[in-house]
């Protein structure tokens, strides 16, 4: 027996929802540090970015996408989300900078989560004063694959 002409176009309309809700745009990733946004000069910090379950790998940005990190060391943080963790062992100058995260699943890339803001305080003299211009000195993050780019 042979299914019926309806049957058949209400399994490949099924189909083809499945498929365009798959080509739809991945969920945001969220981005946060630990232990806070503002951090004394040669304190460590470390910046946690997190996506659905499933991501492949993360990408950490410097503000102008010309500086990155790659990890495939995800990790899941909880049943519905998942997690990379890049550590900067000694904040310099040079880590106060803007950051994104952005990642990939199943061969696509999410869109960018929003900026991060990261403020490098200056732990003699005036500790108010943050320090926020950039000098070529950048602490070293650890725990990612190589890109081939500088630490952020």
């Amino acid at each position: 027996m042979s299914p019926h002409p309806t049957a058949l176009l209400g399994l490949v309309l099924c189909l083809a929802q499945t498929i365009h809700a798959q080509e739809g745009p991945l969920p945001r990733p969220s981005i946060s540090a630990e232990p806070g946004t503002v951090i004394p000069l040669g304190r460590p910090v470390t910046i946690v970015c997190r996506g659905p379950v499933g991501v492949d790998q993360f990408r950490l940005e410097r503000e102008g996408r010309s500086k990155f990190n790659d990890t495939k060391d995800v990790s899941q943080a909880s049943p519905s989300e998942s997690e990379a963790r890049f550590h900067i062992d000694s904040v310099s100058e040079g880590n106060a900078r803007r950051y994104r995260c952005i990642y990939v699943k199943s061969t696509r890339w999410s869109e960018l989560s929003d900026y991060l803001d990261l403020v490098v305080k200056e732990t003699s003299g005036d500790t108010d004063s943050p320090v926020t211009e950039p000098d070529s000195s950048a602490g070293t993050v650890t725990g990612t694959e190589g890109s081939g780019c500088d630490a952020p």
